[in-house]
C-alpha cells in the first residue's frame, strides 16, 4: 500500500487540485488529497495526503499556519490578490515603518473575517468562487479567527513585507485588505508564500519541478507516515527568522 503524506513546494500557477492531481496520476492512487488549499497565486508548502492518510484530512488542517506576504498599496481588486482586477484605486500616504509595525501588532488576537467572495468556502454545494464568477449573490457567514503573531519585514515604495502566524482558516487577502485600510489607503495581496503547518517547513518540501520528474517508486520513498498523535497535537513556535 501507498500511505501516507507529501511535503509539496507549490509554484504560483497551478491550483492545490493540479498538485494532488499530478501525484494521483504518478502514484496511480485514486485516494489522494491535501490539507490547506493554496491559492493559485499563491506559492509554498502544501501537504498532500496519500491512501489511508487521507482519514487524517481534518486534523491537519487544523493546524497553524505561517505565512510571509507582500502587501501592494494604491490599489483593491476583486479577488483581494494579484490575480483580480483592479476595481478600486487610494493615493498611498507616506508610511513610517514603526506606524506600520504598531497598525501590524494591533491585528494580534481574534479577528472576525467574512471569507472573500472568490473563495473555495463551499456555498450550496460549489465554492464561492462559482458563484462569483458567474455574479450570483452569495451570503458567506463571517468567522472567528486568530492572528498569532505578526511582523513587518519591511516598508518600501508602497509594498509591505510582513509574516504572520495565524489559525487555520484565516485569510491573508482579507487582512490585507484591513490592514491597508488602517494605513488610509487600499490594498491587495501581491505575493503569499506559505512557509509552515504545523512544525511542517517549506524547506523540507519537494519542488512540484521535482514530481513532475520523478517516478512512482522515487515518489513512494518520500512518503512520510502519518503520526496521528502527533497531528493532533502540533503547534507551530513562532515566526520563521
Amino acid at each position: 500500500m501507498r500511505d501516507g503524506l507529501l511535503l509539496i513546494n507549490k509554484p504560483s500557477g497551478p491550483t492545490s487540485h493540479d498538485v494532488v492531481q499530478l501525484i494521483r496520476r504518478t502514484l496511480a492512487v485514486r485516494r489522494v488529497g491535501h490539507a490547506g488549499t493554496l491559492d493559485p497565486m499563491a506559492k509554498g508548502l502544501l501537504i498532500v495526503l496519500v491512501g489511508t492518510a487521507t482519514k487524517h484530512q481534518q486534523a491537519f488542517q487544523r493546524h497553524e499556519k505561517t505565512y510571509a506576504a507582500v502587501l501592494q498599496l494604491g490599489s483593491q481588486t476583486d479577488t483581494g490578490d494579484a490575480d483580480g482586477a483592479t476595481v478600486r484605486t487610494a493615493p498611498v500616504p507616506s508610511l513610517d515603518q514603526g506606524h506600520v509595525a504598531k497598525v501590524l501588532a494591533a491585528f494580534i488576537g481574534p479577528l472576525v473575517q467574512t471569507p472573500p467572495r472568490y473563495s473555495a468556502v463551499k456555498v450550496r454545494g460549489r465554492p464561492a468562487y462559482w458563484w462569483a464568477r458567474r455574479n450570483q449573490p452569495l451570503s458567506l457567514p463571517s468567522r472567528t479567527v486568530q492572528v498569532l503573531d505578526i511582523r513587518l519585514d519591511a516598508c518600501e515604495a508602497g509594498r509591505i513585507r510582513f509574516q504572520v502566524r495565524c489559525s487555520a482558516g484565516t485569510y491573508i487577502r482579507s487582512l490585507a485588505e484591513v490592514i491597508a485600510e488602517r494605513l488610509g489607503t487600499v490594498g491587495h495581496l501581491a505575493e503569499l508564500t506559505r512557509l509552515t503547518i504545523g512544525e511542517w517547513t517549506l524547506d523540507e518540501a519537494k519542488p512540484m519541478a521535482w514530481v513532475r520528474e520523478a517516478g512512482a517508486e522515487v515518489l513512494a520513498r518520500e512518503l512520510r507516515p502519518v503520526d496521528v498523535v502527533r497531528t493532533q497535537t502540533v503547534r507551530s513556535a513562532g515566526l520563521v527568522r
